[in-house]
């Protein structure tokens, strides 16, 4: 990776250092159909041990999600997701000062993701209390290719037999099984428990310290449109709106030039979280003016002087090239305040970041795919199970 010459036009800071602000949230998704106004008031002396059982319960999920791609056992981590399931619910509804607003979203009128924890409760009990592993079904659907292969598994049938020998209040729950986990996707039903949570308890979802969920967003996974967030709406237009309204997934970027796509200036460079890179990016000047005044750290600085491949590290990352940071991106980035349009330039020698941008803003592009690739890119969604685990 070479550099070349050019202006960076951007206001920076006169010190350069690494306090960056983080936030403590980021802002979720105003587009939700399963909005409640009846959240559950959590206490400051409840609310350390909550975060602490709902890590557990995302990081099984996002964890569920990696073995998907791998040898993994998918019972023994579907097993591990219904338990953390239900120890969130028990203290909600047994241990909490304000277990009557929790316990007030399984009546009348019911919550629409109700379901969704009964069905878990269900068949958390049957693992339990009946001689019977719970696991996917055997079958399975196989997609992908060069870019990284996936299992897309679906839960299985509880047999009549094992239903008979459990006790009626949890016999009770069977429809909801039936109704909402039964032959579904398990990854997908997962994704409705952590929306359930988020939305009647907003304040326990544990975040890392970028402000983004602990565990997610999930591994893109090419030529699929399923969600890689809890907060992603389902419609695509009003997940661009979520995406561009946010701060971008990772820690940083580096922005290392800008081009003219379609009569339209982009800013592209690298996104970093920590001292690692998984993926470029491409953004309007103003999508950059705006993550900045979100509080997102751009640096500018000297990419090829400071980076090196580092693929071999990461055998997992198959959708892109990965750069490892020797220090800090803001020990040698210089942090960007404003940038402004300008003519092309790049401090990077090649020949494709038309090409690169214009896969997610070219009208000749299918909408969908522009979809994926943006989502993708915005929400770092590129980085492999093997660098969370470091």
């Amino acid at each position: 990776m070479l550099l070349t010459k050019g202006l960076l036009a951007v206001d920076v800071l006169d010190v350069v250092g690494p306090g960056t602000s983080r936030p403590a949230a980021l802002a979720p998704s105003a587009t939700s159909e399963k909005g409640t106004d009846m959240p559950v008031t959590v206490r400051p002396d409840e609310l350390a041990p909550l975060r602490t059982v709902m890590r557990d319960l995302q990081l099984s999920a996002s964890r569920y999600y990696a073995g998907t791609a791998s040898s993994e056992d998918l019972g023994a981590l579907v097993r591990e997701f219904i338990t953390h399931t239900q120890t969130v619910n028990d203290w909600l509804t047994n241990a909490v000062g304000d277990a009557a607003s929790y316990k007030a979203h399984f009546g009348t009128p019911r919550h629409l993701l109700a379901d969704y924890i009964d069905a878990n409760k269900y068949v958390r009990n049957v693992s339990q209390h009946v001689m019977h592993i719970v696991s996917p079904d055997d079958e399975v659907n196989l997609v992908g290719g060069t870019l990284g292969m996936r299992l897309y598994a679906h839960w299985d049938e509880v047999p009549a037999a094992v239903h008979a020998k459990l006790r009626p209040g949890t016999q009770s729950l069977r429809p909801a099984y039936d109704a909402k986990l039964f032959g579904k996707e398990v990854m997908s039903t997962m994704m409705e428990v952590l929306r359930f949570y988020a939305d009647v308890v907003p304040d326990v979802i544990h975040r890392d310290l970028n402000g983004e969920w602990t565990g997610f967003p999930l591994m893109n996974q090419p030529g699929m449109s399923h969600a890689l967030h809890p907060e992603e709406p389902s419609d695509s237009a009003e997940a661009r709106a979520w995406m561009d309204g946010r701060r971008p997934g990772g820690s940083s970027r580096v922005i290392c030039g800008q081009v003219t796509v379609e009569d339209r200036p982009y800013v592209f460079g690298f996104t970093f979280d920590g001292r690692h890179s998984f993926a470029a990016f491409s953004e309007t000047i103003e999508q950059v003016n705006h993550d900045i005044s979100l509080g997102f750290p751009y640096f500018s600085g000297d990419l090829a002087a400071n980076v090196e491949g580092a693929n071999e590290a990461f055998p997992d990352a198959l959708q892109g090239v990965v750069l490892a940071s020797r220090e800090e991106v803001s020990s040698w980035g210089t942090p960007v305040t404003r940038v402004h349009v300008q003519g092309d330039w790049s401090t990077i020698d090649g020949e494709g970041w038309s090409q690169f941008v214009g896969l997610e803003n070219k009208a000749i592009v299918p909408i969908s795919m522009r979809h994926e690739i943006r989502r993708a890119r915005r929400l770092n969604a590129l980085t492999p199970p093997s660098a969370t685990r470091r």
